[in-house]
């Protein structure tokens, strides 16, 4: 099992509707993490043993601290968003595997939807610092323009940001793969959010011979693949299928692995 770490909270404030943005400070943990991970945090109440898997937005090795921008959906996430400036909260990771950037890749487009927006910007600065003459084209679908979140940070890292809505209130009217197929191609498609979206940016990959690689968003419990509570269907080599565990084989994964249902 992976050591608990500590961290001080350094902001915890409201960006959208239910939507927080948290700075917590753990240089050690910043150190090892890598585009793609995510910690689990736990709260400070006892009727609540399991942590609650955040994905990573912003990893600043420099001073050491991690920016989660997250939904205050249950009540461990409500308690969360709670949490004040000074306060000392634990957890565990970075867990799983990370985005890794393809060699001889140039155009990107980097899907994300709702709440699995976050991790992406992290992914878009990586590029930018491995690819410094990438093409980066991010396409972000929310409900509404009140969870619209990320449009400006992600600006600073990507050449072309477009924000869809499902009903029309801000940006794009639709979705996102509407939007995506304005760009005759791309060299690879990173995505994380829904399954269903991921579903039909995996299908949209493929029609069109495109590398694409997935981020998903599992229910988990343990977040260490003792559970088995947070498993995914791939393909095997032999033609059949199997399952994995996201929080530790994943949350990242070849859009050709999976088995959408």
């Amino acid at each position: 099992m992976k050591d608990v770490f500590e961290a001080e909270i350094i902001s915890n404030d409201q960006i959208a509707l239910d939507i927080y943005d948290l700075y917590i400070k753990s240089p050690e943990e910043v150190s090892k993490a890598k585009a793609g991970q995510f910690v689990s945090l736990f709260t400070d109440n006892p009727a609540m043993v399991l942590p609650r898997p955040l994905s990573l937005c912003d990893i600043d090795k420099e001073s050491g601290i991690f920016r989660i921008v997250y939904r205050a959906g249950g009540s461990g996430t409500r308690q969360i968003s709670k949490y004040e400036k000074g306060q000392i909260i634990k957890g565990i990771g970075p867990v799983g595997n990370s985005f890794r950037i393809l060699p001889n890749t140039k155009k990107f487009a980097v899907v994300g939807g709702g709440i699995g927006t976050p991790p992406l910007l992290e992914l878009c600065k990586k590029i930018k610092n491995e690819v410094p003459d990438s093409e980066i084209f991010v396409y972000l679908g929310f409900r509404s323009v009140s969870q619209v979140i990320l449009e400006e940070d992600f600006k600073k890292y990507s050449d072309n940001v477009y924000i869809t809505t499902d009903d029309g209130s801000y940006g794009h009217h639709g979705n996102v793969i509407s939007v995506m197929k304005t760009e005759p191609y791309y060299d690879v498609i990173y995505s994380c959010g829904p399954t269903i979206m991921l579903k039909f940016v995996a299908k949209y990959a493929d029609s069109n011979d495109t590398k694409c690689f997935v981020s998903l968003e599992e229910h988990m419990a343990c977040s260490i693949g003792a559970c088995l509570a947070c498993v995914t269907k791939v393909h095997t080599k032999d033609g059949e299928w199997a399952y994995r565990r996201v929080c530790c084989t994943g949350p990242v994964f070849n859009a050709k692995e999976m088995v959408w249902t």
